[in-house]
């Protein structure tokens, strides 16, 4: 457990205070878990008045989080007398005591309210904000992909041992459509609901006009890329060659490689093939495990499915007649 004065680090903490929770209870409870109540513990600062009512609610939410901590048995004077704060960027929580001390816990489980919030929060593609990992159907490819198979399942139950060391994945496949931007969603929403801390979703169009008008960094979205626990790259390879691409790139990239953050990449382009600084295609081969995908056009036979069921059916087309 770390412990801290209360210095830069809470002004980072109060950052994030206006962000939009999953739901109205969760956000008041977790809102006002940020402030002292007013007149409690030994120091004034960051201290709000509250009623009875919102006590209560600040008390339970507070004992729900603690719990399994050093604080766990502390009474309600104390605990009116601390703030908390929930750390959605590395995982775990900042616990402020009385006195001003800052402490930084893990927190001893995920819970689906967490879990929720945070994909929502994600900037995944709509169609996939629920994938799991059972949705993605490894029998399409008709061939072998145990080894495939075996790297993302080891990213997903050794993920702290991956994020340890600075570790991603890089998917690629020449074939558009071949499923690396739905397997890239089950990724994080897996590792959502078991490791604490902030997921992002990013496609390298959307990143670039993020950043291209004068490179605004303060940008929120921009800066979340940089600091979130997992993020996700999608289609990195397809942007246009200019120095300021290659800039804004490396300096996101190497960022991340410096702060060991795990970070996935989904390209129709091998490593070496990236029309990218070769600084850049550095750091994303020493810190990535490749996954090759099959070149099987998967989007394409699950819409024609998808078609075929509208038109004639659940049971398909007649035989002898050609589908959609």
């Amino acid at each position: 457990m770390l412990d801290v004065r209360n210095t830069e680090y809470l002004a980072r903490l109060v950052r994030g205070e206006a962000v939009q929770a999953y739901t109205l209870d969760i956000r008041d409870a977790e809102h006002l878990a940020r402030f002292r109540v007013n007149g409690k513990g030994n120091i004034s600062y960051r201290a709000e008045q509250m009623n009875a009512e919102e006590q209560n609610i600040r008390r339970t939410w507070i004992r729900k989080h603690i719990a399994g901590t050093q604080f766990q048995n502390c009474n309600n004077d104390y605990i009116d007398g601390m703030r908390l704060e929930l750390d959605h960027n590395i995982g775990g929580m900042w616990i402020e005591d009385i006195d001003g001390y800052l402490y930084h816990t893990k927190c001893q489980k995920v819970s689906e309210e967490d879990s929720q919030f945070r994909k929502s929060r994600a900037m995944m593609p709509f169609e996939f904000l629920n994938a799991s990992g059972k949705d993605f159907d490894w029998a399409r490819y008709g061939m072998d992909v145990d080894k495939e198979k075996s790297t993302i399942n080891k990213f997903i139950t050794r993920y702290e041992e991956f994020q340890e060391k600075g570790m991603g994945l890089y998917i690629y496949s020449a074939e558009k459509g071949s499923g690396k931007t739905m397997l890239s969603c089950c990724l994080l929403n897996e590792i959502s609901k078991r490791y604490a801390g902030s997921i992002k979703f990013v496609n390298t169009l959307n990143f670039l006009e993020m950043t291209k008008k004068g490179y605004h960094y303060d940008n929120p979205d921009v800066e979340s890329l940089y600091v979130c626990r997992t993020l996700v790259i999608d289609d990195i390879g397809i942007q246009l060659e200019k120095q300021w691409v290659d800039t804004v790139f490396y300096r996101l990239i190497n960022t991340r490689y410096e702060n060991r953050k795990p970070t996935i990449y989904t390209s129709n382009l091998q490593i070496a093939d990236l029309k990218m600084d070769d600084r850049i295609k550095d750091r994303i081969d020493s810190t990535c495990f490749e996954v090759h995908l099959p070149e099987v056009p998967v989007r394409r036979m699950i819409r024609k499915e998808e078609k075929e069921k509208m038109m004639f059916g659940a049971d398909g087309p007649e035989p002898g007649r050609k589908g959609a």
